[in-house]
């Protein structure tokens, strides 16, 4: 699917800018750097590149040179090191560049994949940049987790949050957490027991998977000490096991307020859980409208628990055997 059909309104507002002229300076574009948020920013870029009349034509060897990172007006940086950071003189080299005249005459691009990645320093070292920008020129800064970038670099840019990939698209432990919820309420202490023991099972797999490819991105010629790379490794796999903590929470959140909706309205086409209307609907007529806002007020307890480091078990078994019914 072209980007013009998965983001329409984001799509329009760019092109638009491009044909009168007044594109923004610098984009923080909200989305996966080796997923969407890539293929926004080379669509974004073919744009700006290509040589046809109808942009982009896809066709072009502006498009093309583009699409394998290799036009000359474009400098493409991202995390290579162990640390997964991207340093200060990455930056100033991107900065340099886009500072210079353009190769072919037109337009230059700095991108920063996992712009959350760059240290203090770094971040820093774009600022002026940002501040005051070259003529026809165009920094694009890519990021899931935009919380993570210096405030002053998200207020001399233009955010662009693509939207989430619909929940089908999640990763191993959607399934089995789903099947999980398809049993909540729980019935008896026993169920409420088992089914935290289901939970803490998805988290400890979510523990290992995310462990097993944060060690996988290491560069075994880095040339640090063991005791630095283990503190560099338990950090990392500590930040990436919260986002994806975040994200399953987040879905346990979603279905609670689909049963609170169907409580309180009945509107089924408000649903984010479509596929299971009909377990829903069951789920739904166990509550009042207390009880099911009740319930989505323990889900939200429990990630607070959670955050203040209490053992998984014990708050999941905790949880659900308040929400028996």
């Amino acid at each position: 699917m072209e980007i013009s059909e998965k983001y329409p309104d984001l799509w329009a507002g760019i092109k638009n800018g491009f044909e009168s002229n007044r594109l923004a300076h610098a984009y923080v574009v909200v989305g996966q750097p080796r997923g969407e948020g890539l293929e926004f920013v080379e669509a974004f870029l073919k744009l700006i590149f290509c040589t046809a009349s109808q942009k982009p034509c896809n066709h072009c060897s502006g498009c093309q040179l583009v699409e394998t990172h290799k036009h000359v007006d474009t400098l493409w940086i991202e995390p290579q090191s162990k640390s997964r950071k991207i340093k200060v003189d990455e930056v100033r080299a991107l900065v340099h560049r886009v500072s210079q005249t353009s190769f072919e005459g037109g337009w230059k691009a700095g991108i920063i994949l996992a712009a959350d990645c760059m240290n203090p320093s770094a971040a820093n070292a774009l600022l002026k940049t940002l501040e005051e920008p070259p003529a026809k020129t165009l920094i694009l800064l890519v990021t899931n987790s935009p919380q993570a970038l210096l405030p002053t670099i998200i207020s001399r840019c233009q955010k662009l949050v693509l939207p989430e990939e619909n929940y089908t698209n999640q990763e191993f432990w959607y399934e089995p957490l789903l099947e999980l919820l398809r049993e909540m309420p729980p019935q008896s202490g026993l169920a409420a027991a088992r089914l935290a023991s289901a939970l803490k099972a998805i988290l400890d797999q979510i523990k290992k998977v995310v462990s097993d490819e944060i060690s996988g991105q290491f560069d075994a010629d880095e040339g640090l000490d063991e005791s630095k790379l283990k503190i560099i490794l338990e950090s990392r796999v500590s930040a990436r096991l919260k986002e994806t903590q975040a994200e399953l929470f987040r879905v346990i959140l979603d279905w609670h307020r689909d049963v609170l909706v169907l409580v309180s309205s009945g509107k089924e086409e408000e649903l984010l859980f479509e596929n299971d209307r009909n377990i829903l609907t069951a789920q739904a007529e166990k509550h009042t409208q207390g009880s099911a806002l009740k319930a989505l007020q323990i889900i939200e307890q429990m990630v607070v628990r959670l955050e203040r480091n209490l053992p998984p078990l014990q708050v999941f078994d905790a949880a659900f055997r308040t929400l028996i019914c």
